[in-house]
């Protein structure tokens, strides 16, 4: 699985996702159970574009006309996960609002948006579900947070949704989405021993010996990777930062060299050993202190 936390931080006004690197495989021989690296190069922190094309009396558009930009991370089965984002991101790019009767030009909000998610993620999970073993359902869960414009000039306020599955008295599933509000303080936190987490970031918040304050969901992953006292978590940390204002979700790698510039080794690629020589120029990550 994974662990994933995200929350607002009111000192910086900006929406923070991180999220280890780690995939690992469960096998299960008689009653042994064994988990496995799969690999610790996984992109858990994702950015969906949503996109309105349109038409005016003056121009036609060579590309979305207006839209906004959604953060995402998941936990659980990846295929469905991934099969999900995939989806979702060719869909919402491609939105053609306008009808005879309505010219107006607009996106949908983010509700609408978390429910394509659940509806995707329920059909993936469904779907996947005829590969694995009975009993073994590959579940995944998602929060999904940004600000939505509810015209070419104005935005609506900042949203954020759980997406997870729930059980019936038959042990049914479905996907349901809850509202999650970051504003007011909430923090959303994903995968594995979640409760437990969201305890240490409680502590984390409540000790005045903390130094860097509106970072402790951060420090507290950092803390759990580094323990290494869960076999499903691990790898490097990844993070993704909206700012209120631009609404725009920004990817940064947090390794730093020992000059204190981005390191060339992300979610262990090595750009300068692999990447660079293939693309015919350097990548760097941004890394943000």
């Amino acid at each position: 699985m994974t662990n994933a936390v995200v929350w607002y931080d009111q000192e910086s006004s900006s929406v923070w996702a991180v999220a280890d690197s780690l995939l690992t495989a469960m096998s299960k021989n008689g009653d042994h159970t064994s988990i496995s690296r799969v690999t610790d190069q996984a992109m858990k922190v994702l950015r969906l574009k949503v996109g309105a094309w349109g038409v005016t009396n003056h121009s036609t558009a060579s590309g979305p006309m207006t839209g906004y930009e959604v953060g995402m991370v998941y936990a659980g089965a990846v295929t469905p996960a991934l099969m999900t984002y995939s989806a979702a991101a060719m869909m919402l790019d491609n939105l053609h609002p306008q009808t005879k009767d309505n010219p107006q030009i607009r996106t949908p909000d983010l509700s609408a948006v978390a429910d394509l998610i659940r509806y995707l993620s329920e059909r993936y999970t469904k779907d996947a579900s005829l590969g694995y073993a009975a009993g073994r359902a590959p579940f995944c869960e998602f929060v999904i947070f940004g600000i939505a414009p509810d015209d070419m000039l104005n935005c609506r306020p900042l949203e954020c949704y759980w997406i997870h599955p729930e059980f019936n008295q038959n042990q049914d599933f479905s996907q349901v989405v809850q509202p999650i509000d970051l504003l007011k303080g909430e923090v959303a936190v994903i995968g594995d021993d979640a409760e437990s987490l969201h305890s240490e970031i409680k502590s984390l918040q409540g000790n005045p010996k903390v130094e860097e304050k509106g970072k402790e969901p951060r420090i507290a992953l950092e803390a759990r990777m580094r323990a290494r006292k869960h076999d499903t978590v691990g790898g490097t940390l990844q993070f993704g930062v909206m700012n209120a204002r631009s609404a725009r979700l920004d990817l940064y790698g947090a390794m730093n060299d020992q000059y204190g510039d981005p390191a060339q080794n992300w979610l262990g690629f090595d750009f300068q050993a692999e990447i660079n020589s293939i693309l015919g120029m350097p990548v760097k990550i941004p890394s943000l202190d």
